[in-house]
């Protein structure tokens, strides 16, 4: 992971550009974790993406939060579909008793696999907060780019 330290500014939307970029990053959080509306968390970072026009740290940001979104929404949707299949049916009916077996195990690996998005958050909003860009693998070549764009 690639660390850049950004000089202190204000972003185009009249805030701190750091405390944007955390009030962005907590509310991707938060929504995330709500059942169904943590499938379209990732519009949040969209819409500020679509809304700044100076700062290239909340654009940065915005972008790379827009791409862990997404992933995590698509994460989240095959294990519940997952979890859902695994479950108990009679003649094609899905029963709602507890889970169990396989299920249960997707059911626990979905689970981790949230915890570790919102430790990756946490860590993300620190770093952020402190003016520091950080450079995720895979994604943040494409929020470098991205944010370079001028609309």
């Amino acid at each position: 992971m690639k660390t850049t330290v950004i000089q202190p500014h204000k972003s185009s939307l009249n805030l701190d550009a750091n405390v944007l970029v955390l009030l962005m990053y907590l509310a991707m959080a938060a929504f995330s974790w709500i059942p169904y509306v943590g499938y379209v968390a990732w519009a949040i970072p969209l819409v500020l993406f679509l809304m700044e026009k100076g700062s290239r740290f909340v654009k940065f940001s915005a972008v790379q939060a827009l791409a862990l979104g997404v992933v995590q929404a698509a994460i989240s949707i095959v294990f519940a579909i997952i979890v859902y299949a695994l479950r108990p049916s009679i003649y094609g009916v899905t029963l709602y008793l507890p889970l169990t077996g396989g299920a249960w195990a997707f059911w626990l690996i979905g689970l981790f696999v949230s915890i570790a998005f919102a430790v990756l958050y946490i860590y993300v909003i620190v770093m952020a907060y402190n003016y520091k860009q950080i450079e995720l693998p895979l994604v943040g070549p494409i929020a470098v780019k991205q944010s370079e764009r001028q609309f």
